[in-house]
């Protein structure tokens, strides 16, 4: 259908009248829902992109080892440059690190007033 003239030629309400405050209305209303869809897009596209960009969680948890036994180490390889700067030969040095150790005792509570600063004299 091929647009006429008469389509762009629309007469505005007078300033200072009803009609004219309520085609501002209908304007502030609809560029408010373009904004607030275009915000709930682009945090959906930035949650997306940063799932996947920022190293978290594996996709399985881990299951804690059985009671009463003591967790097994974690051990993580590391390649890169040596301590004298020079590069490695593509082997893999192998990093131990403890696993995390309950306390000896577990912490108890104390029988202390509480200290309490306001700012009133």
């Amino acid at each position: 259908m091929a647009l006429s003239p008469d389509d762009f030629d629309q007469t505005l309400p007078p300033a200072g009248s009803p009609a004219a405050r309520d085609r501002g209305l209908r304007r502030t209303r609809r560029l408010t829902r373009w904004l607030a869809v275009t915000a709930v897009a682009a945090t959906a596209a930035l949650g997306g992109l940063y799932t996947h960009l920022i190293p978290g969680s594996s996709p399985s948890p881990a299951t804690p080892p059985p009671s009463g036994q003591s967790p097994p180490t974690s051990s993580t390889t590391s390649k890169g440059d040596d301590e004298e700067g020079a590069p490695d030969d593509g082997k893999a040095a192998a990093v131990t690190k403890p696993a995390p150790q309950a306390p000896a005792q577990p912490p108890t509570s104390t029988q202390q007033k509480p200290h309490t600063t306001t700012g009133a004299s």
